[in-house]
């Protein structure tokens, strides 16, 4: 009897560890916890009215609509609600349209580090992910995006959150590890705008809640703040920062310079000759030779004319190339190669551009010595939004 005792005990001991070891992933979007381990602090002592008089603090507009059984009820409904997608990082990442801005969330004159927010776009909507690191939580998020000066403010410097446009509330209890929220940008229809993103956070380990703004730490500014039951509070100062859209651009497909009157064809490259005393009869109009992508190697018979290259004289024997692509094209890079044999085109003129262009100009030397021209020329073309 004994025996099966201390049998038991020691197989219930293990059970327990089995258990104890058994924790929740620090990733795992939603901390689930009772209402009394986590129970909240009155919200309008975290939101910056702790000393404003008792009608600027507590002024409401119109109570928000439930919108789902069980809901919390808010005040000032003139904003959007914002829920987490269901997109994930590298989802969001593969949408995006070039680079992506990363801002940490950060507390108090310290600049303490309790999450980031990553924002980026694509040619239809804002996506903002916000993530909260360690041992900590999101509560509540609060944003605003839209001009600089039309930031809200309470009248002791701290942003008025409940007239920002944009907020999200959990409705369970512990918070959002990370959540992906997605705007779109005609809703905001501005290339460039401020954003300030707010984040109430829940430390689990300290069962604290903390102001958290994203912005650039190395920005030296000036703080006034006050400490209340362990969270900060600010005044005279704007926690933002801009962003600008990203454009998108579609993808560049090779498009080749080629007069089929003039030109040859051999393994596949396309060479065009022009005789100087040709195109110095041209006048004013110079000659132009088309621009065509989906050729078939030598075949041009299924291509597409996207614009044209512009071969002009002018005076002391210098040429001016001018490229110009068709509407509904974009230039995104250029070459130039020419020279005085058949395919031996050593003097090269090549353009990269930053952004997308419709045309684009430059003058080269007339060869010496030589009696023709023999170009080998193209571009990088994409279909224009």
């Amino acid at each position: 009897m004994k025996k099966n005792y201390f049998v038991l005990k020691y197989a219930f001991i293990a059970l327990l560890l089995i258990f104890a070891s058994c924790s929740k992933d620090e990733e795992n979007e939603q901390m689930n916890e009772s209402a009394e381990a986590v129970a909240e602090l009155d919200f309008v002592k975290n939101d910056g009215t702790e000393g404003l008089p008792k009608e600027e603090a507590f002024e409401a507009d119109e109570e928000a609509p439930i919108l789902e059984e069980g809901a919390k009820s808010y005040w000032n409904y003139d904003y959007t609600l914002l829920k987490p997608s269901d997109l994930t990082p590298d989802q969001v990442k593969a949408k995006a349209c070039g680079e992506s801005t990363t801002m940490p969330l950060l507390v108090g004159s310290r600049k303490l580090k309790v999450g980031k927010v990553v924002v980026s776009n694509d040619e239809e909507n804002l996506y903002l992910t916000f993530r909260a690191n360690k041992s900590r939580y999101m509560k509540k998020v609060y944003l605003y995006i839209g001009e600089k000066g039309q930031i809200p403010f309470y009248s002791n410097g701290f942003p008025n959150l409940r007239k920002f446009n944009f907020k999200a509330f959990p409705y369970y209890f512990g918070g959002m590890k990370k959540a992906t929220y997605v705007i779109p940008l005609s809703s905001i229809n501005l290339d460039c705008f401020e954003i300030v993103a707010y984040s109430k956070v829940y430390d689990k380990n300290s069962s604290c809640f903390y102001s958290a703004f994203a912005y650039n730490k190395n920005l030296t500014q000036e703080y006034t703040y006050s400490y209340y039951s362990g969270c900060y509070y600010y005044g005279e100062w704007v926690r933002s920062f801009e962003y600008c859209v990203e454009k998108c651009q579609a993808e560049c497909v090779q498009a080749y310079g080629y007069h089929e009157q003039c030109g040859i064809c051999e393994n596949d490259v396309l060479n065009t000759f022009f005789a100087y005393t040709f195109l110095d009869s041209r006048g004013p109009d110079g000659f132009n030779i088309e621009l065509i992508t989906n050729t078939n190697g030598c075949d041009i018979s299924t291509s597409t004319e996207v614009g044209h290259i512009n071969i002009k004289a002018l005076e002391g024997s210098r040429y001016q190339i001018s490229y110009e692509v068709n509407a509904g094209y974009e230039m995104c890079e250029l070459n130039f190669s020419y020279g005085s044999s058949r395919f031996d085109t050593p003097n090269t003129v090549s353009e990269q551009f930053d952004t997308p262009t419709t045309s684009y100009s430059f003058e080269i030397d007339r060869l010496p010595a030589g009696a023709n021209i023999y170009i080998n020329s193209g571009a990088q073309i994409a279909e224009s939004n």
